[in-house]
């Protein structure tokens, strides 16, 4: 099997993440389902890559004084790099994986924040989003 270069997947959701900027669409929700994200490692989690045991999947959730908690995913290393700068590194998930482990329907999804394509999903768009990653 042929593994699709992560530049692929990167256009694929940049193009989806403009087209929903503009206006919802189930074609471009799908697309975005089907992408890798990237999650930034904070207050020093290592993620392990390659060994083949089982590695915990550590969702960072990102309080603000009068924000709902939010995970913060990202379609590149470049946008996650211009939000957090200082990011020592991060772990690529598929949106299955982090449908999965989605850890309360509080938690808000931010992809791409800060970016002028970023979509924020409620905690409950991002459960419905996340569902239909699991079909």
């Amino acid at each position: 099997m042929t593994e699709i270069p992560a530049e692929v997947f990167e256009a694929v959701a940049r193009d989806a993440l403009r087209d929903l900027a503009t206006a919802p669409d189930s074609r471009a929700l799908e697309a975005l389902a089907g992408c890798d994200v990237l999650i930034p490692a904070v207050s020093g989690i290592r993620y392990t890559r390659g060994r083949g045991e089982y590695v915990r999947l550590v969702l960072p959730v990102i309080e603000g004084l009068n924000d709902a908690p939010k995970v913060m995913v990202f379609t590149s290393e470049e946008r996650m790099l211009k939000a957090f700068p200082q990011v020592p590194c991060y772990r690529p998930v598929t949106l299955r994986q982090l449908a999965q482990h989605w850890p309360t329907d509080e938690v808000v999804l931010s992809i791409d924040a800060g970016h002028e394509d970023s979509l924020t999903l409620s905690a409950h768009e991002a459960r419905w989003f996340l569902a239909r990653c699991l079909v």
